[in-house]
């Protein structure tokens, strides 16, 4: 245990070393207690992850905490899951770049009803058979091939998604402590993997409860120092918003081509959450953690409070509005933010913020990072060994559950790795469209996903049928994406394409 920890304080002092080494524009302004709050984080969190994993050697434990961990946890894990760094960063952005305003907090509401969906139609179902997995549903219910076909198309989207998604929230690390990005993208790694390999969900759940405190607490201080910032304090904030026209909140245009409507917030929206709890297993596996039905049930529904950090983060976007109008950026500033709008948030931290505030924020946002990777790497090993392995290797079915645990924890190293490579190969073509790409690639995954979740829930389709579908949905999908179709569109329109064709195709196969 001690040798554990020295070596990851040599790991991350090495990095740090290495960092400032090779990054002469390191930021002054991220002092030394800043270091000191960020480094406690990440060792106190570690140090909890080692005692509260599960003593339990097997499988289930391993992958699903024993059936045994609270509800509530498991809600708070959730919703650090489901929160990346995007929502401090972009969230803000948008609220203060020229056309901004809160429309975003539309797309709240899909995020609830997503969540309502999802505990109604198929978290009962899956509790029933007892499944590690959504793919393992698949699997009894439409065959091997069927399930294959839905574990590749996870597998391809998880890992693209989380290394662009990774890349993201290291750039953001790397403008506000002066690291280098490579630097950045390691330290994230490091720990994500340490926090899946010590004791898998039930350390990544706890962890990610932490994760969830810490990030909650560095919103709402960065909305309290905005606002105090402000002569005339909350009443004089809204009015400048208002001036500038920041406070609209709905929009009820048809045009599919506009992101932000309250028909994509009821509908785009309902199925991109419903498709992260019910057919992403990196949100999926923690649902199926809880002792029993009806804890899972209050976890799936409590975890929408997480939308309180969205509503949070826009209106620390409007007391950010608001205090640039009182203290203007210089043109510099202005001319970068304006082509860059997500460095307003970064810039603001460290630049306005006082030293350990901005340290809490900053550790905020590695909670929100490596909340999600480590999400990613359990989901991943799970899939890879569990899914995959056991029909390429089949003697991993009746393999000692201790000796497929310990493949399983190289796999989350590999998987670790594989996406930190990903992330790092990224960083090459920073030219914004592969990093917007990067983030819609559930989008040509989760479409298809949800079609056959909802196929697999009818009992029906054939896996020709369903392939069919699958191909015709990326390429109606490619279409929207090309047309400018907004991307909340592409999950209900790629899962109803694929269920027709599914069902055309299974009723001309029987008329035959």
């Amino acid at each position: 245990m001690k040798k554990f920890f020295m070596v990851m304080i040599a790991l991350f002092c090495g990095l740090a070393m290495f960092a400032q080494q090779s990054n002469e524009i390191a930021s002054s302004h991220f002092s030394t207690v800043n270091w000191i709050i960020l480094i406690v984080f990440l060792l106190g969190t570690t140090v909890i992850g080692e005692l509260v994993k599960n003593k339990d050697k097997g499988l289930d434990a391993f992958f699903k905490g024993g059936n045994n961990l609270p509800w509530w946890a498991v809600s708070l894990s959730l919703i650090a899951t489901k929160t990346s760094v995007a929502t401090f960063i972009a969230v803000p952005a948008f609220i203060f770049s020229m056309d901004g305003n809160l429309t975003y907090l539309q797309m709240t509401i899909g995020f609830a009803l997503g969540n309502v969906l999802f505990v109604y139609v198929l978290l009962k179902e899956y509790y029933e058979e007892g499944i590690f997995s959504p793919y393992d549903f698949i699997q009894n219910r439409l065959g091997i091939k069927t399930s294959q076909l839905s574990r590749s198309f996870f597998m391809i989207g998880a890992t693209m998604s989380q290394g662009v998604r990774l890349l993201g929230t290291a750039l953001v690390l790397s403008v506000i402590t002066g690291q280098s990005t490579m630097v950045c993208i390691g330290i994230i790694a490091l720990f994500a993997i340490v926090w899946s390999y010590i004791g898998g969900i039930t350390t990544v759940v706890w962890t990610d409860a932490i994760q969830f405190i810490i990030f909650i607490a560095g919103a709402l201080f960065a909305l309290f120092y905005a606002i105090g910032d402000i002569p005339g304090g909350f009443g004089e904030m809204m009015s400048i918003a208002d001036e500038k026209a920041k406070l609209a909140l709905f929009d009820l245009s048809l045009d599919p081509h506009k992101t932000y409507t309250l028909w994509v917030g009821i509908l785009g929206c309902t199925f991109f959450e419903f498709g992260s709890n019910a057919v992403d297993q990196v949100v999926t596996q923690r649902a199926l953690c809880c002792k029993n039905l009806k804890e899972a049930r209050k976890a799936v529904a409590f975890s929408v409070v997480g939308v309180a950090t969205t509503w949070i983060m826009a209106f620390v976007g409007i007391g950010l509005v608001a205090y640039y109008d009182i203290n203007p950026l210089s043109d510099l500033v202005s001319g970068s933010i304006a082509s860059e709008p997500d460095r307003i948030f970064p810039y603001y931290v460290v630049n306005e913020l006082p030293d350990g505030v901005s340290g809490l924020i900053i550790a905020a946002m590695f909670a929100a990072g490596i909340s999600t990777l480590d999400s990613a790497l359990t989901a991943l090993s799970q899939t890879s060994v569990m899914g995959v392995g056991t029909l390429i290797v089949p003697k991993l079915k009746t393999m000692d559950e201790s000796k497929v645990v310990k493949i399983s924890k190289i796999a989350i190293v590999v998987w670790g790795v594989v996406l930190a490579l990903l992330a790092y190969g990224f960083s090459f073509f920073q030219d914004g469209g592969l990093l917007a790409l990067g983030f819609k690639v559930p989008g040509y995954a989760y479409g298809v996903l949800i079609g056959i979740a909802f196929l697999a829930l009818m009992r029906k389709g054939e896996f020709i049928g369903i392939l069919m579908g699958a191909f015709l949905a990326i390429l109606v999908i490619a279409w929207m994406h090309y047309d400018g179709i907004s991307f909340f569109w592409w999950f209900p329109v790629g899962a109803l394409v694929v269920i027709i064709v599914a069902l055309i195709h299974s009723k001309l196969s029987n008329n035959k």
